[in-house]
């Protein structure tokens, strides 16, 4: 998702010759079956905060800017035909492409920008808690918002003012999140301002005026639970990019070995996550291949709110860092295809530095629980039950190793699970768990994708509901570092963040994965992404 920043362009892999090669003439159409790991949440993408449905949503809406295929901080115009900031860094003009419309035949216009951007700044408050990237990134809505204007200079130039600089700017509005939809759409399904209860909108439940963008695929239906379905958009704007496929199916498939039966049967095409375990026999199949998204660009972490008792103790939360086998985690859940989380960060990311994280030390943990004077170590911790993540291959395995490692140094665990969409996401967002398990795949490669977008990065002046971690001076140096005028101050800061987290363990970082995808054999033109943004417009299936 976004910046100005150095990030590291992440490798990715092309399963084919090059991706940019001539329409493979004969092998267009036919419908590519994707399995996900599981269900999406909404098909609004501005309340969007899981990448199942980033991976559908992408593929239907389209944002002003966006990453280069395969690339991770490579910025390219895509609704916008060029931009240029302002010397003070305050305002963004956008040049728009023309002769564009949404899927619904409404004309994609200055208006249209404009219109999607005023919803981002004035998301009713019943809503906020579903908009997770757009009140993170912005720091908040109405006058908290740093997004102040978006104005409509011509019917095809707009305006974005913001109220103070911010290098990851441009990064962030790769977000599918920022999406721009039809806004006929969006007064159709409620989803402009005027309706507070997410059920009631149908835009984001699958309802009228759900995804409508101007993307490759249209959106035809989702059946809740199990599958998505999209359709080419023959009239796409851009002709060269027109899909080869005639339409797709996402299917919500949560256990791995239906996801390998299913590629070995052909009833799949191409399986998005793959847990590690199973690599060794995919890639012994001929008719199948792996998809290798290059390196670790995610960070799995025992996650812990601050509200509740005794997690509040940082010596709890370190003496929790000593009890975990990490190298048994690795070894059993991720078949060595992932390391030791050194950082709340991957290694590669711009700025990031080993911070000596504590390792596995049984008597340690203990000597910290004495310390911290607490008696009562009952502990609610939860898991998904119905979902794995590139970062999580095996949610209870992973659970319940991570539960027998706590209580051999005397905590006790309440067990408790939910559904990823039934709940999962949303209760943990609304600080309703004291403990649980979840990641982060990075959308961008910059320090804040991580520490302040998906951690902890302040809301409307005050720390998050999901981890209510308060540390003003983290937040200062955060927000200074996005600000700074210079790549030197940026690093400086971006350390002393590090550092500030580093002293506190608010949560732990358990390890960072190496996922991987895997198809058949005759899908061609795949270019696989470590922030999951995989165009599939671009892929055919080599079939007689």
């Amino acid at each position: 998702m976004k910046n100005l920043r150095i990030g590291a362009i992440l490798g990715a892999l092309l399963m084919v010759a090059a991706a940019c090669s001539s329409t493979p003439v004969g092998k267009a159409g036919g419908t590519l079956i994707v399995a996900l790991p599981g269900d999406i949440v909404r098909t609004d993408a501005a309340l969007m905060d899981d990448s199942n449905t980033s991976y559908v949503i992408q593929q239907v809406v389209e944002t002003l800017v966006g990453l280069e295929p395969g690339s991770t901080s490579k910025v390219i115009p895509v609704l916008s035909e060029s931009y240029v900031m302002s010397a003070d860094g305050l305002t963004y003009t956008f040049k728009l492409r023309s002769g564009i419309k949404f899927h619904d035949g409404t004309e994609f216009n200055a208006d249209a920008v404009v219109f999607n951007y005023e919803r981002f700044i004035g998301l009713p408050t019943e809503l906020r808690d579903y908009a997770f990237y757009i009140g993170d990134i912005f720091g908040g809505y109405g006058s908290e918002s740093n997004l102040e204007s978006a104005t409509k200079i011509d019917d095809l130039t707009v305006a974005i003012k913001l109220r103070k600089a911010s290098s990851n700017f441009l990064l962030t509005q790769t977000l599918q999140v920022f999406a721009i939809q039809s806004p006929t759409a969006l007064v159709l399904g409620k989803a402009d301002n005027t309706e507070t209860d997410v059920a009631k909108i149908t835009a984001a439940t699958g309802g009228a005026g759900a995804m409508v963008g101007t993307g490759p695929f249209k959106f035809v239906k989702w059946v809740v639970g199990d599958s998505v379905e999209i359709e080419k958009n023959a009239e796409y704007w851009d002709k060269a990019k027109v899909a080869y496929v005639d339409a797709i199916i996402f299917k919500a498939v949560a256990e791995e070995a239906q996801r390998v039966n299913g590629l070995a049967t052909g009833e799949i095409d191409l399986a998005q996550t793959i847990a590690p375990a199973t690599i060794a026999a995919i890639a012994a199949n001929p008719d199948l291949q792996l998809i290798d998204r290059g390196s670790s660009f995610n960070t799995f972490q025992i996650s812990m709110n601050h509200t509740y008792a005794p997690i509040s103790n940082p010596k709890i939360r370190e003496a929790i860092a000593y009890a975990i086998d990490y190298d048994f985690l690795i070894a059993t859940f991720y078949a060595g295809a992932a390391v030791r989380a050194t950082n709340w960060m991957p290694a590669g990311v711009a700025y990031a530095k080993d911070l000596n994280l504590p390792g596995y030390d049984v008597e340690k943990a203990k000597q910290l629980i004495a310390e911290s004077g607490e008696t009562d170590l009952t502990i609610d911790f939860w898991y998904p039950n119905d979902v794995s993540r590139p970062y999580m291959p095996d949610p209870k395995g992973l659970f319940e190793a991570i539960t027998a490692n706590l209580e051999a140094v005397g905590f006790t665990i309440n067990p408790n699970s939910d559904g990823w969409r039934e709940g999962y996401l949303d209760d943990e967002n609304q600080g309703k768990y004291e403990m649980w398990l979840l990641g982060w795949t990075g959308d961008w490669a910059g320090p804040d994708n991580f520490l302040k977008t998906a951690f902890f990065g302040y809301k409307n002046g005050a720390p998050s509901k999901e981890f209510a971690y308060k540390n003003d001076a983290l937040d200062k140096a955060m927000n200074d570092a996005l600000a700074a005028g210079t790549e030197a101050e940026a690093k400086t800061l971006w350390e002393t963040a590090q550092d500030l987290i580093r002293a506190d363990m608010p949560t732990v970082p358990v390890a960072n994965s190496k996922p991987q995808a895997a198809a058949t054999i005759d899908l061609k033109g795949f270019i696989g992404s470590a922030a999951l943004n995989e165009p599939l417009n671009l892929v055919w299936l080599d079939r007689p």
